[in-house]
């Protein structure tokens, strides 16, 4: 068995169990250079029992004007970041509940950025990760509960509008403003529904794998927009072969005012606007965020502990991306990477990777969920073989495309697929802190024509079970030995052809690991 905390839903966040969110249609208005909008959310709820009589929704800083369930107007409760309201009658299971709020408010603390670009231009981003949806529309603002999405936005005519999915209708208006309608029909976490407007340039350079792409940039970087998005058309061929058909309407990259470098949005990746500055623009993190589209927006982690399925998952394949350019030493070297930016996180050894304790999602965006997540993945892939970790890949990824995922449901597909019992492997990864720490101490026996080696396990954060690959190298070349570390000792005699002249610890970086050797 996994410890428990792999089965419950350890974050904070209060589920409600009697309901379940299917559909947002939202419809914001804007109006040139005032960070004051206007809302309308529609929300289709599920009943998932008997009886339910009521519920709230997540929402902050917004004046409600009117709340409406079923088409009738009902009182509300409003405090404190929730808004809670009665349905006027027991519900039946199963049965779709209609709701609809009415709004408008200045959006505060994040979730929607509106104001000035660099170049001094108006514009509105959507910014919701982890939790700021509720910001600028009402809604169950955690990850555990996804749905489809029309978003509607009127605007200056002036302005373009990217959003989610595939766009539906561009109407002009007659008062100089314009309304544009895009829809999402496959379900997605609140953190990935995203609004942009902006006097964009925009690129359409045609489909890949059947998918149309286009970027939207502003006028003065288009041409910083073109070289960063050069290889988007490759990334997108690539995952698709490698994991499953992309599984989006469409794929659009937008520069933006965003606060981090990228947020993958469903189908509408934002990057902050000051990748584009100088030249050569930097390509990253374009496939890392690309590679969120099956692995955080598809497949999404049902419960922040979980971030690693997310980033630790987008991270590794990034790498993999840059493996298939350029080769096995590129992953390698990417590898290495990774490892020397988690051994400089100050509790890389005091924290696991799914950490309880750790309450704040924002504080699990580190190198435990990125880095470490990677090297989970990257050990795996080791330990199975890459024919059993693809397919268990696939599989995990068909499973639970459009739906949420935990650690344990990872595990049981790549058991199921691999036939190898995996418990000892994800304990120790996910839930215990630090990694192994060697100590190896080699003594050549010319009689025996052996070589002894004696494996410390120094680490204080508890054993490792893990093979260990050694290449011993000679004047007749080298030779590799792998060896299986359960304890914190073990001594091991091995014959060899010729007197090593040094040892090497897993030369293909195959293990998140220290080391150190020594000749006695």
């Amino acid at each position: 068995m996994l410890l428990l905390a792999a089965c419950g839903m350890a974050d904070t966040y209060v589920r409600q169990p009697s309901i379940d969110v299917i559909h947002y249609d939202i419809s914001i208005e804007l109006t040139d250079r005032s960070d004051i909008i206007t809302g309308t959310t529609r929300i289709q709820v599920r009943m998932q029992t008997e009886n339910a009589s009521g519920m709230w929704l997540d929402f902050a800083y917004m004046d409600v004007d009117t709340l409406l369930v079923q088409g009738k107007e009902r009182n509300f409760s409003y405090r404190d970041g929730r808004l809670s309201f009665d349905f006027g009658r027991t519900c039946a299971k199963n049965e779709i509940v209609a709701i609809e709020v009415r709004y408008h408010g200045k959006p505060q603390n994040g979730g929607m950025l509106i104001g000035k670009n660099s170049y001094g231009r108006w514009v509105t981003f959507t910014d919701n990760w982890p939790d700021l949806a509720h910001h600028w529309f009402p809604s169950i603002d955690h990850p555990s509960d996804k749905a489809t999405v029309d978003v509607t936005v009127t605007a200056p005519e002036k302005y373009d509008v990217v959003s989610n999915g595939r766009i539906v209708r561009t109407v002009p208006l007659l008062d100089g403003r314009k309304r544009t309608q895009w829809t999402e029909s496959k379900p997605i976490p609140t953190y990935c529904i995203a609004i942009g407007v902006a006097e964009f340039s925009i690129s359409s350079p045609g489909d890949a794998a059947g998918i149309p792409l286009s970027w939207y940039s502003y006028p003065q970087d288009a041409e910083a927009a073109a070289q960063k998005f050069s290889r988007t058309g490759l990334a997108l061929q690539f995952f698709g072969g490698l994991i499953d058909p992309y599984p989006y309407e469409k794929l659009a990259q937008v520069q933006s005012n965003i606060r981090a470098g990228g947020m993958e949005n469903a189908s509408a990746i934002f990057y902050s606007e000051s990748s584009f500055k100088g030249m050569p623009v930097a390509e990253a993190p374009v496939p890392h965020e690309i590679a969120h589209q099956w692995f955080g927006d598809s497949v999404t982690e049902a419960d922040w502990d979980h971030l690693w399925l997310s980033e630790g998952f987008a991270t590794y394949f990034d790498a993999l991306f840059y493996e298939k350019l350029y080769g096995p030493q590129s992953l390698k070297q990417m590898m290495a990477a990774c490892a020397q930016k988690l051994n400089a996180y100050r509790f890389a050894h005091s924290a696991p990777i799914v950490d309880p304790a750790q309450v704040d999602p924002v504080k699990k965006l580190n190198s435990l969920n990125y880095e470490k997540g990677a090297w989970v993945l990257h050990m795996l892939r080791g330990i199975l073989g890459d024919s059993s970790f693809f397919e268990g890949i696939r599989r995990f990824y068909r499973l639970y495309a459009g739906g949420n995922a935990l650690s344990e449901d990872f595990q049981k597909v790549m058991e199921s697929v691999s036939g190898i019992e995996l418990n000892t492997f994800f304990r120790q990864w996910l839930y215990q802190p630090g990694w192994p720490e060697y100590h190896i101490s080699w003594h050549w026996d010319a009689a025996a024509g052996e070589v002894e080696l004696l494996v410390r396990q120094v680490q204080t954060t508890g054993l490792f079970d893990m093979p260990l690959d050694i290449a011993f190298l000679s004047e007749d070349g080298q030779e590799a030995h792998r060896i299986r570390i359960t304890d914190e000792t073990h001594r091991f005699r091995i014959p060899l052809r010729a007197r090593p002249l040094s040892v090497e610890v897993d030369p293909e970086g195959k293990l998140l690991k220290s080391a150190s050797t020594a000749s006695y």
